[in-house]
């Protein structure tokens, strides 16, 4: 079995390598989708990449924080993901991050990550 820590890493590092297969085969291996990585739940880490797929993976598998992350969309302009959220039933609710964290969850992102526009 693995460390919590181990499968949390894993988790975030599958997100941002937009892997929804891994991602989701390390949810089965007992990682929490509602894991909060550096001050923002990993949903918003995944809004952040822009990966719907691996959005509605994470929602589907139990993340919790829908109306956080479509504030989230909604704030710094992530559209394609706005609709979906949406279609859910989804109400905004403005994403609580301590200022330490900063605006983005990219500033912990793998070094020359780039964001699909």
């Amino acid at each position: 079995m693995l460390k919590d820590t181990t499968l949390a890493s894993r988790l975030l590092s599958a997100v941002w390598d937009e892997n929804v297969k891994k991602a989701q085969e390390t949810i089965q291996m007992g990682a929490d989708p509602n894991w909060i990585f550096n001050g923002y739940p990993i949903l918003i880490h995944a809004v952040f990449t822009r990966n719907e797929e691996m959005v509605m993976m994470l929602i589907d598998e139990g993340a919790k924080q829908q109306q956080e992350a479509l504030g989230f969309a909604l704030d710094r302009g992530i559209g394609e993901l706005v609709m979906p959220l949406m279609m859910l039933g989804t109400v905004p609710k403005p994403p609580v991050v301590k200022v330490d964290f900063g605006p983005y969850p990219s500033r912990y992102a793998p070094l020359g990550y780039q964001p699909r526009r």
